[in-house]
């Protein structure tokens, strides 16, 4: 069963435990609520109405929060974070940390030495840098240094690197 499949199937059951929960909170309020009108002998029906749309509204409130804290705890019961999928644990279950371990790592390719580059191919690469390598794009942020500073070094490292460019250019011919 695929993590999808399993994701979908544990939504549809959760959410019918969801509706049986809820009708269950409110019964249970709503029983309480008609024990105390017949304790305090209240007849009123506008009262009456009036406490079970509060009941209602209780006990969907109360239901939202017993309904999450028991998924959460019936997915780390039963370690379900590794068959669900892991946006879904994310998103719908914050109390629940999808845990490193499920989490596939990335498939390290094993290739011949014939096919990897060798050491020269490396130093050809190194030294086809640009102007970049010499830092110029941090100095423009100004990245813990003054305007003024940061201008002069700036400056400084262009010509370097023209220099270092021209030089690259005059040993290629």
């Amino acid at each position: 069963m695929t993590k999808g499949t399993f994701t979908f199937l544990f939504t549809v059951v959760s959410t019918l435990v969801n509706i049986i929960l809820t009708f269950t909170t409110i019964a249970i309020i709503s029983v309480i609520f008609f024990l105390l009108c017949k304790v305090l002998a209240v007849k009123s029906p506008n009262v009456i109405i009036l406490g079970l749309g509060f009941c209602f509204i209780i006990g969907m409130l109360l239901n939202v929060f017993t309904f999450t804290k028991l998924t959460g705890w019936v997915v780390r019961k039963f370690d379900l974070t590794s068959k669900l999928d892991s946006k879904f644990v994310a998103k719908s279950l914050p109390g629940v940390n999808y845990s490193k371990k499920t989490v596939k790592e990335k498939v390290r390719t094993n290739m011949p030495k014939s096919v990897l580059p060798s050491e020269d191919d490396l130093w050809e690469n190194k030294a086809n840098s640009t102007y970049q390598s010499f830092g110029i794009e941090e100095l423009q942020s100004g990245i813990a240094k003054s305007n003024a500073e940061a201008q002069a070094l700036i400056r400084q490292r262009k010509e370097e690197a023209d220099a270092w460019e021209k030089s690259k250019e005059s040993e290629k011919e």
